[in-house]
């Protein structure tokens, strides 16, 4: 997107308690918020033509092909 570069998109994923990046245009963030809160948050990194999708992601069941680095930071324990 014009006007956003990595650095804006860094200050407002460390609003986040803890993300990780992996792809060009795909973060996972851990957080507490609420999805409001996280639409409030990061709809400006997308407007006007970007788009964004927010989940809650259950990690409990899982499979797939990942870098160590993703794993290690699913993994991690992390306080509230």
């Amino acid at each position: 997107m014009q006007g956003i570069d990595d650095e804006n998109i860094e200050a407002k994923m460390n609003l986040a308690l803890d993300w990780i990046k992996y792809g060009n245009n795909v973060w996972i963030i851990y957080s507490t918020a609420t999805l409001e809160k996280l639409m409030t948050r990061y709809k400006s990194l997308v407007e006007p033509e970007g788009r964004l999708f927010i989940c809650e992601i259950n990690i409990v069941n899982r499979k797939g092909w990942m870098n160590k680095g993703f794993w290690d930071w699913l993994k991690k324990k992390r306080d509230k």
